[in-house]
């Protein structure tokens, strides 16, 4: 009997099963392989199907694809050779052909249950989750006992946030999942996910019996524990990889974001600019470290660490978005506009960008933008609370107070407890001339949030205007007491000392206003604060 005749062992359902490979693979195409089933043909008919398995395990990539081409000709073998054709596309990352060589195959011999897995690997690698998941489930169907597809089906699932459904298709396999560093990581993402912190924390003890667990794979699973709040853990086993990291960028990196991830932010400073000298073109090192910056503060070093990202990869919507948002933080909105609506343009279905995009345009006075902007939302989210406030915001800023207090009714409907949607509703009353709304409103905010500057300037104004003098001085006393740099508190106080007589104190208070008019508009890098609710 040849080595293959050795290797091969009847399956149940009538199909041969090729033995010659672990069992078990990652999502990391260098680290792949696949189990190739074997329809019941003589063996003088799949020498070159053996050879071909023989060469891709010992990872001759060529010669194998050379031996499978020699089975193609023959009608018995071609289903054979045309799997393994995929196969070994699927490991050269070549994921489009790696499709139509497996999906030939199946046509052919749709019981190839290995061939069915190494197309649901192929298209999860090309972002297509619903379709590996077909085929993951059809390849179950066929084999049960598949473990390959069972952990991939489970890796699935938990890749869409399905964390319960991964679970339960995990159970069968639990017990050989504890063994392996994948299958711990994966069972430590769906019990984090799930809120199973004692669940989770019994892995940490599978984890450190591993005998070699790789470096990568220990950084990722601290990451795990760092996200799911469980610090100690997570510190102890970065600490324990940062003599790995002193070469390796990629490794330094990992490092860098599970620091980031625990706010320790000087070792993760630390590692990613170690990762980024080690590697001067990593994009994400420069986001990162963007990330720690904002983090710490530094909003000039934020988007000096963007704009080099951008620079080396100008066509990333994540990295024009961010430094979109960044430059609108910073109030530079010619360099804002552009970026996210270049950003929106890539990714048009994110929401997020297209929120931001309009808050830009606002800023921008750009109203007609902005609105259009929040309306297509809206349309898609019509009871979302943020999505009222916003295009009420936008109709207060047009004039169109109607439609501005019908929008921002409905916000506050939603939620009752908004700061800002409160806020804007008081303006619109007061715009409108109905003053005892806008006081009321402005009363029952500053109860529940009796820090926001902004009510009290408003509340004091339209006492000032009622006559109701002691108020209005209380109020306006706590707005500038809260905000000293505020322009109309200081104007609005200064008007109130002028009616009750007191002429110095009121030159004082509207002189200290035109100064700080003067200051706000000789400032070029205002901090802008975003069109979002507080």
């Amino acid at each position: 009997m040849s080595a293959l005749g050795e290797r091969i062992k009847y399956h149940r359902c009538g199909i041969y099963r090729l033995q010659s490979a672990p069992l078990w693979h990652t999502l990391r195409p260098s680290r792949l392989f696949t189990i190739i089933i074997l329809s019941s043909v003589s063996f003088a008919q799949i020498n070159h199907v053996e050879a071909a398995a023989r060469l891709l395990s010992q990872g001759q990539l060529d010669q194998a694809e050379t031996e499978a081409r020699k089975a193609l000709g023959n009608m018995s073998t071609r289903a054979l050779a045309l799997a393994m054709l995929g196969t070994i596309r699927l490991q050269e990352s070549k994921y489009a052909e790696s499709t139509s060589f497996l999906t030939q195959a199946l046509a052919l011999n749709p019981h190839l249950v290995g061939a069915r897995t190494s197309l649901g690997s192929a298209y999860l690698f090309q972002g297509k989750p619903e379709l590996a998941r077909e085929n993951f489930q059809e390849a179950l169907r066929l084999d049960s006992g598949n473990v390959n597809a069972r952990f991939n089906l489970a890796k699935v699932e938990a890749s869409l946030h399905n964390f319960q459904q991964s679970l339960d298709v995990a159970g069968p396999i639990v017990p050989q999942l504890r063994e392996t560093e994948d299958g711990l990581l994966l069972l430590a993402t769906d019990y984090g996910a799930l809120g199973r912190k004692e669940k989770l924390k019994s892995l940490v003890g599978d984890w450190q019996r591993m005998p070699a667990a790789s470096p990568e794979s220990s950084l990722d699973f601290g990451n795990v524990l760092a996200t799911y709040g469980m610090e100690g853990e997570a510190k102890a086993v970065f600490e324990s990889q940062e003599a790995q990291v002193a070469e390796q960028p990629t490794l330094a990196f990992k490092l860098g974001r599970g620091y980031l991830a625990l706010g320790m932010l000087d070792p993760a400073e630390h590692n990613l600019e170690h990762a980024l000298i080690l590697n001067p073109q990593c994009v994400a090192c420069e986001q990162s470290l963007a990330e720690v910056a904002e983090r710490q503060g530094d909003t000039e070093k934020a988007l000096a660490h963007l704009i080099a990202a951008k620079q080396k990869d100008p066509e990333n919507p994540e990295i024009l978005f961010e430094f979109g948002k960044m430059c609108l933080q910073r109030n530079l909105l010619d360099d804002a506009l552009p970026a996210l609506a270049k950003a929106v343009a890539l990714k048009p279905d994110s929401e997020p960008y297209v929120y931001v995009l309009a808050s830009a345009n606002v800023a921008q006075h750009n109203l007609s933008k902005a609105a259009s902007l929040f309306g297509e939302l809206l349309q898609k989210h019509p009871q979302d609370a943020i999505l009222n406030y916003a295009m009420g915001s936008v109709y207060y800023l047009q004039g169109k107070y109607s439609e501005a207090e019908a929008s921002l009714k409905e916000s506050l409907r939603v939620q009752h407890e908004q700061v800002a949607a409160s806020y804007y509703l008081g303006l619109t009353y007061d715009s409108e001339g109905q003053d005892d709304q806008a006081v009321e409103i402005f009363r029952d905010l500053l109860k529940s949030y009796p820090k926001h500057a902004p009510s009290y300037v408003k509340l004091g104004g339209i006492l000032l205007r009622q006559h109701q003098y002691d108020e209005a001085q209380q109020a306006l006393e706590r707005a500038v007491a809260l905000d000293p740099g505020s322009v109309e508190a200081h104007y609005q106080m200064g008007l109130l000392l002028r009616r009750l007589g007191k002429t110095a104190e009121s030159d004082q208070e509207l002189a200290e206003s035109r100064k700080l008019e003067g200051e706000r508009r000789a400032q070029t890098d205002v901090h802008l604060r975003l069109l979002l609710p507080e």
